[in-house]
């Protein structure tokens, strides 16, 4: 089990209100009731159903629903007050006699544009929306039944669903309700379990491809000794390198002309050091946050943070030195973290699913992925139609095609390149420096891929 660093509330001595309940329903001779919680007392009071039932259902693509993650962040947008009197948790649980057998994570939220919506909790950073829930103990139509109670109690404009998988649970509750995206992403997967061993995966590679992977290799083990390390969440070690890493992150979006909004929201630093990990979870395997780092002479060039939970792995941050970006150093680590974790026992190996041309060199399967808005009131559905469903996704792939020194001189336009940079240098700088990186070495430009 991860560790609760807020413990429950009865050991805090607080009283926990009574959720709200949203409504309540007869199926198949069962009673299901389903409740709206929005505290982070009313979540610590569920934490062991809530990782018990992550752990049981089996489900792929759950990690950004896990108590963990939704709770440390939760406890962030509180602390930084991005939740208001407008906004706030709606963790929904539906119970049938008493046992918890799903669990929904949502916030509420208002857009640019002033409209109110309910959106999976913990976007932008989350990066799969779903819900937990074991299908064998839970029928589709209980599933249907609290969806259509969740949009009558929710009191929004709209409810945003982004990226959740296609054919899951989910995807049928909904059954084609709202606009979807026309633009849809798929997740870039490498499925672990179809081969023995590594160097039988190795071997499966096209010559050209095995004689590539050697040469980036030895072209950095000719520069000093290669290492690699793995730490878990909660050491300092992780909290170094994951600092490390959204410093050689920075240096990336200054160098290519990119901004990402979502690493550099105020605590988004503080939220990703607090997540909890460890090497021998659920069935010897391992669970939750961890950085791995390809290292020169003991310093960090290559780190990678992700999250594992039930044999898949989610490859989350990818960063590399930009001194040493003729080395390929993202690439060599890549490489690494598959290896480990295919030796780890884990049987997937997930880039989520943000669209980068980088990812089917290391992958060779994909799953497709929807986002669609449903509409509450007539200003909702002027929202989905218009913005969410065309407008937004097109004005999105515009941008990342363009050059990138395109992109660089439209944020310097708006400002917003330096905004959100110098935000993440305002978030590292009282960071410790453990993994401070190697002094600057000449090397080639290479913008073609985030690694």
């Amino acid at each position: 089990m991860l560790r609760d660093d807020c413990g429950s509330s009865a050991q805090r001595g607080n009283t926990v209100q009574k959720p709200d309940l949203c409504g309540s329903f007869m199926l198949g001779g069962s009673k299901y009731d389903l409740d709206c919680l929005t505290s982070l007392d009313e979540m610590a009071a569920i934490a062991d159903e809530w990782r018990a039932l992550e752990r049981c259902c089996g489900l792929p693509f759950i990690y950004f629903q896990s108590f963990d993650w939704c709770f440390q962040w939760s406890r962030m947008a509180l602390q930084t007050h991005q939740l208001d009197e407008d906004t706030g948790l709606r963790i929904y649980t539906l119970r049938r006699g008493g046992e918890i057998v799903m669990i929904w994570p949502m916030v509420r939220v208002k857009s640019r544009a002033g409209v109110r919506l309910l959106t999976f909790l913990s976007e932008p950073l989350g990066q799969y929306g779903n819900v937990i829930t074991d299908p064998a103990r839970l029928p589709i139509e209980a599933g249907r039944k609290a969806w259509s109670l969740i949009r009558k109690c929710a009191d929004v404009g709209a409810i945003t669903l982004n990226q959740f998988p296609h054919a899951s649970f989910l995807d049928n509750v909904l059954e084609g309700a709202g606009f979807y995206e026309w633009l849809q992403k798929e997740s870039a997967l490498l499925d672990l379990t179809a081969f023995g061993s590594w160097d039988e995966y190795h071997s499966s590679l096209s010559r050209n491809r095995r004689k590539q992977r050697n040469r980036r290799r030895s072209k950095l083990e000719r520069e000093g000794e290669i290492g690699y390390e793995v730490h878990y969440g909660g050491s300092a070690e992780y909290r170094g390198l994951v600092r490390r890493a959204l410093e050689m992150k920075k240096v990336w979006l200054e160098e290519t002309g990119r901004c990402n909004l979502a690493l550099t929201r105020e605590g988004s630093d503080s939220f990703l050091l607090s997540l909890n990990g460890k090497p021998d979870g659920e069935g010897g395997l391992p669970e939750g946050a961890l950085a791995q780092a390809l290292t020169l002479d003991g310093k960090p060039i290559g780190i990678e943070m992700g999250m594992c939970l039930d044999g898949h792995y989610y490859s989350y941050l990818g960063a590399f030195d930009w001194a040493w970006r003729s080395f390929s150093p993202g690439k060599v680590q890549i490489e690494a973290a598959q290896k480990w974790a295919k030796e780890a026992g884990l049987r997937k190996f997930d880039f989520l699913g943000d669209p980068s041309e980088y990812k089917s060199r290391w992958t060779e399967t994909s799953h497709s992925l929807k986002s669609c808005s449903v509409p509450v009131t007539m200003t909702g559905y002027a929202y989905c139609w218009a913005w969410k469903a065309y407008l937004r996704p097109v004005a999105k792939k515009v941008y990342a095609g363009m050059h990138a020194g395109l992109r660089d001189r439209i944020l310097r336009l708006f400002g917003a390149g330096k905004k959100a940079t110098a935000q993440l240098t305002q978030n590292n700088q009282n960071g410790q420096k453990a993994y401070a990186g190697k002094a600057a070495k000449p090397g080639k430009l290479n913008l073609s891929a985030d690694r």
